[in-house]
């Protein structure tokens, strides 16, 4: 991990994401999988409310029941990216990966019981 964490702090062109997916455990501490750097994007996804205090002022959101266009422009507008062509790319293939994983979520779940 110490590995990683120095590479994504190398990359000082900030073009970098680390994706915490259903993050919802308090006890994780999430912030040790941070690297130590003021440049680059960490998306993390939570039900759990506490974990607020990891988002910078008015970077949180509730998207509970927002279609895939609104998300790709909620996610444009928190990175503070502009909505070119490569952007909104990007943005779909995020937006289709949590969608992606909700899905195989949700699927294991109803199988499970």
């Amino acid at each position: 991990m110490e590995t990683s964490l120095r590479w994504l702090e190398s990359q000082r062109d900030g073009s970098w994401l680390l994706f915490f997916d259903n993050a919802d455990n308090v006890e994780l501490k999430l912030k040790t999988f941070f690297p130590e750097c003021a440049y680059g994007n960490i998306l993390i996804t939570t039900r759990n409310r506490e974990l607020r205090h990891y988002a910078g002022k008015d970077a949180d959101a509730n998207i509970k029941g927002l279609d895939p266009e609104d998300a790709k422009n909620l996610l444009l507008y928190q990175a503070r990216a502009e909505k070119s062509n490569e952007n909104m790319a990007l943005a779909d293939g995020i937006v289709q990966v949590l969608l992606s994983c909700t899905f195989v979520g949700n699927n294991f779940r109803s199988n499970s019981k």
